[in-house]
């Protein structure tokens, strides 16, 4: 494909533009009027966005048609604006542009552009500039969820103070005193602070695990018999009063 009219880059560097100018002289245009027509179908096109589609630019040569030296003005248009600034003249030399700007663009869209060397470190510049404030706004999440979240406290019934460790169970009391004594202290701690007997017992079942790797819940349980049944017949009370005696009696402060 011949090159009707020249094809560059912007001052950029980032699209293909042609001149405004070259392509008025192609058309075959009266050059008296370039400046009434570029300022009616470039400057004041509805259709034309500064900055998108031209770009004015001054250059250094003086033209013919210039009076008191005053420098040429020439637009830097793009590809798809001179193809439809080709297609307002309506002529051959209009279609023959339109033709070739089209051709252009086909180009341009299959071959990837190619960055100078001060584009590809400008863009590293932003993606570095991009990352560090992506750090620092991860730098500061992490800071307030440290000083938002707490780690969770042990699960317990309210007013119930753990201790480390049971060395030994209470000493032995007949069962039956102990079941008594079991039930007294619970009923006792839940009047006292308004707790739910239920809450209680499990609590209690899960120290037993806890502290003395008894499973309540693998227990078995003749019929009709409770948790607190199955723990009595085993011989687990004594453990499970040590508990109550050694974590229930204290409140926290």
């Amino acid at each position: 494909m011949n090159e009707l009219i020249q094809l560059t880059t912007n001052e950029q560097g980032s699209a293909v533009v042609a001149s405004a100018r070259e392509l008025y002289e192609f058309l075959g245009f009266d050059g008296s009027q370039w400046s009434r027509w570029s300022k009616k179908n470039i400057i004041n096109n509805p259709y034309a966005k500064e900055g998108e589609d031209w770009e004015q630019i001054e250059l250094d040569i003086k033209s013919k048609t210039s009076e008191g030296g005053r420098p040429t003005v020439d637009y830097a248009i793009s590809v798809d604006f001179a193809k439809r600034l080709s297609m307002l003249a309506r002529t051959e030399k209009g279609e023959e542009a339109r033709r070739y700007f089209l051709e252009c663009e086909r180009k341009v869209q299959k071959q990837p552009f190619s960055l100078s060397v001060e584009q590809v470190l400008l863009q590293q510049a932003h993606l570095l500039v991009e990352q560090g404030n992506m750090i620092a706004q991860l730098r500061a999440d992490v800071e307030s969820i440290r000083g938002t979240v707490r780690l969770p406290k042990p699960s317990a019934p309210p007013h119930l103070k753990r201790t480390p460790q049971l060395n030994s169970p209470s000493p032995k009391r007949p069962a039956s005193d102990l079941r008594q004594a079991v039930k007294h202290r619970v009923n006792e701690y839940c009047g006292y602070h308004g707790a739910e007997q239920g809450d209680t017992y499990n609590y209690l079942y899960r120290r037993l695990n806890e502290v003395w790797s008894i499973n309540v819940y693998r227990l078995i349980r003749l019929n009709g018999e409770s948790l607190l049944d199955a723990i009595e017949r085993y011989g687990h009370l004594d453990k499970m009063y040590g508990l109550i005696m050694a974590e229930l009696k204290y409140v926290e402060e």
